[in-house]
């Protein structure tokens, strides 16, 4: 049954000013992180921390996460070390390590120092990796058997796992087998190890590992892997084949989450990560928004000038020209921001390969030219019905024509060509959209249809 949020978040800030923690409690107990989650962020409390530490310290790790990255900060601050300890050991290695990672640098060495030695040692080598990186999204926790163990002897681990902590036996999707060195050398489903005979050691039954990981690599190639391969995990090892860790599926939902936001942001033209529609403050807003906008201001008055000094004769006696000129820079724009949304797409979900560039060009082209044709026909007999300067009507008609089919014609290849080339550099391409384009269509699109209007009218 879905909660009543406002009722709730009432009933709960009321406990909170009494005191009464087991009330707290008492009110969340059948609930979802996630719904807790949101009533957290629906209080006007400032003492939201009081209710995470009111909870369970598992419940109170996994409620941590489902907060926005604002929301997080505020409630961090002013929380006990010891409050933040026992929820560290209760999250996996890979989202303490995150966890650790957005405490201030000496609070979370307290807590590390704090944590018990066995979950301490499956963080630590976490740490040094970057979080955008394959090393920052694994997790330690990983069932690992030497090649020579038998299917009797992988079992019982199995079972030994399973009486310490039942949740890690859930979580476990394979058996990586490892040689003497810690090598990774193979892997097998627990299935398997149920119908293999007791006593065949692991590397007579034993599958190859075909895909492998690197801690060094981007998270959004790890996630393009996945997606590649319908994996449900996959080991990470070390230069030398030593397994590390492994990544599994619902970390890389995170991942396909977090990149997907970038890359809209992105596409408007906005830096940054972690904006929130609400939570966010508007000098936040302002200061990620502000770079692309004072870009575009920068291009349209290029653009001014250009049309005061060199067109406005041209404008003075042919009025129709100005009348159309918006037209003429929103179909352009448009059709190379849907070119370019289709290509930045196309790029991070790996759809293509290096020898399909030419017919994706090819094929953006095309669909640029016939919609430049279409909307450059009722564009042009618009204007000719607007025309009151006595222009020469077939020419008119050109004008406005070829300056739509232009303009969707050069933003279609911009929109296919920039992202490619910026993919190229390693860089991301979703920076090639929204205010660059847009004003660079500007600037030629107009620059184009004024100077044939010059020349023909």
């Amino acid at each position: 049954m879905p909660v009543n949020v406002k009722k709730t978040v009432k009933k709960i800030d009321r406990a909170v000013k009494k005191g009464n923690w087991d009330a707290v409690r008492s009110i969340t107990q059948s609930m979802h992180p996630s719904e807790i989650a949101s009533l957290l962020q629906a209080s006007l409390r400032k003492e939201k921390h009081l209710i995470l530490e009111a909870l369970d310290a598992e419940v109170a790790s996994e409620v941590y996460f489902q907060l926005n990255p604002e929301e997080r900060v505020s409630i961090l601050k002013p929380m006990r070390e010891t409050s933040l300890t026992a929820m560290a050991e209760e999250m996996e290695s890979d989202d303490a390590a995150d966890f650790l990672g957005e405490l201030p640098e000496d609070v979370a060495k307290k807590v590390l120092e704090a944590m018990d030695p066995e979950e301490r040692e499956e963080v630590t080598p976490l740490l040094k990796y970057p979080q955008d990186s394959a090393g920052g999204i694994m997790q330690t926790e990983v069932l690992k058997s030497p090649h020579d163990a038998t299917s009797r002897e992988t079992v019982e681990l199995i079972r030994q796992i399973e009486e310490e902590n039942e949740d890690d036996v859930e979580d476990l999707h394979m058996v990586y087998v490892v040689n003497e060195t810690g090598r990774l050398v193979g892997r097998v489903f627990p299935l398997k190890l149920s119908t293999a005979a007791p006593d065949s050691p692991l590397w007579t039954i034993m599958d190859p590992v075909e895909i492998t990981v690197t801690p060094e690599m981007d998270q959004e190639e790890v996630a393009k892997i996945f997606r590649r391969y319908d994996e449900v995990s996959l080991p990470v090892v070390d230069s030398a084949g030593v397994l590390l860790g492994r990544i599994t599926a619902d970390d890389i939902l995170d991942v396909i989450s977090e990149e997907a936001g970038e890359d809209i942001y992105k596409l408007g033209g906005i830096t940054g990560e972690g904006l929130h529609p609400v939570h966010t403050s508007i000098y936040d807003n302002v200061r990620l928004r502000a770079p692309w906008i004072m870009l575009a201001l920068a291009g349209e008055l290029v653009l001014a000038i250009i049309i005061m000094q060199k067109f406005q004769t041209t404008l003075e006696n042919f009025i129709v020209l100005a009348a159309l000129l918006p037209l003429v820079m929103a179909t352009g724009g448009n059709v190379g921001v849907q070119t370019n949304t289709i290509t930045v797409r196309t790029i991070a979900t790996g759809d293509f390969v290096k020898s399909q560039i030419k017919d994706l060009l090819l094929g953006e082209l095309k669909v640029g030219l016939v919609l430049g044709i279409i909307s450059g026909i009722l564009g042009s007999l618009i204007g000719l019905l607007l025309n009151t300067a006595e222009a020469d009507v077939t020419r008119l008609f050109l004008v406005i024509f070829a300056g739509i089919v232009g303009a969707t014609l050069t933003t279609s290849f911009l929109g296919v060509a920039g992202p490619l080339v910026l993919n190229k550099l390693k860089m991301d391409p979703a920076v090639s959209s929204g205010p660059f384009l847009v004003t660079f269509n500007d600037i030629f699109g107009s620059a184009f249809y004024l100077f044939l209007g010059a020349a023909l009218l």
